[in-house]
């Protein structure tokens, strides 16, 4: 008898946060989920908007990279 495992390990594997060189802790990623139903599953890649800015206030346009397709909201 053989058992599945689950495939949430592929679900965490791709929200790794990126490291700068010469940084000490990784940068965060922004991860905004796109606002269409159908590419819910795309999800920003850019930085993480800077926590100095005031609450609302849009630090970028989202923007994901999957191959030759770019997503942008």
């Amino acid at each position: 008898m053989t058992t599945a495992k689950p495939k949430a390990d592929a679900v965490e594997a791709t929200v790794e946060p990126a490291t700068v060189e010469g940084a000490e802790s990784p940068v965060p990623k922004c991860g905004a989920p796109h606002f269409l139903p159908a590419l819910a599953h795309v999800r920003c890649q850019r930085d993480a908007q800077d926590p100095d800015r005031a609450p609302g206030a849009s630090d970028h346009q989202h923007r994901h990279q999957d191959g030759d397709t770019l997503y942008q909201w």
